[in-house]
């Protein structure tokens, strides 16, 4: 319980106002700064001032991306929510990124990854084209099985593993934008699926 409470007090601090304007201020301020550099021929300077504006970006970003999670599937509670704008995990999650952790009662848990740009959307574009593979290198006898799925219009690539029910799904919405759910102590893929149907995957196309 304090764990979730810890998490919803972290998300509330997130959607303020004034914490969104402090953000903006710090991040003007710094391209400010970044441009008077820039004529004094400063250069290194000027890269990192502009640098520290791209991170309050990503901040404000990180904020807006973590009102896409869902809520949760049938049978799961949410256990915590977090965005991610800063920091060297966000060169491998993305520019920014939301994440979440969902659990039930029967001990399985799902985690859910929104990421923008970096290695996990990169990762995500790949794993569009191979899905159009899928299910055509299946092991004789393998407890592994993958296939492409459709949710909203949207392609993405399902892997469930039935020995260890275990599994995830991603999908690469727009060009930068990489959505993942990592499911474990799950009976079923469609456990993933229902998840996916709850996020709103038009929205985060056309708003980021």
């Amino acid at each position: 319980m304090k764990k979730i409470l810890l998490s919803m007090a972290l998300i509330l601090s997130l959607g303020t106002p004034s914490w969104a304007d402090q953000l903006q201020d710090e991040a003007v301020e710094s391209l400010s700064s970044a441009q008077k550099l820039v004529k004094e021929g400063n250069y290194s300077k000027a890269v990192d001032e502009i640098n520290y504006a791209l991170s309050k970006v990503n901040e404000l970003t990180a904020a807006g991306l973590i009102t896409y999670i869902p809520e949760p599937a049938a049978g799961f509670t949410l256990i915590n929510k977090q965005a991610q704008g800063v920091g060297a995990v966000v060169a491998i999650a993305g520019n920014a990124g939301a994440t979440a952790e969902y659990t039930n009662d029967g001990g399985a848990s799902v985690n859910l990854n929104i990421a923008i740009g970096g290695m996990t959307g990169k990762m995500a574009g790949m794993a569009a084209l191979g899905s159009l593979f899928a299910g055509m290198s299946q092991e004789v006898g393998s407890s592994q099985q993958s296939r492409q799925v459709r949710v909203q219009g949207y392609t993405g690539t399902q892997i469930f593993d039935s020995s260890n029910q275990s599994g995830t799904l991603s999908f690469q919405v727009g060009d930068k934008i990489s959505v993942t759910l990592e499911g474990y102590g799950i009976d079923s893929p469609e456990v993933l699926m229902q998840f996916a149907k709850n996020i709103d995957l038009a929205g985060l196309e056309k708003n980021f």
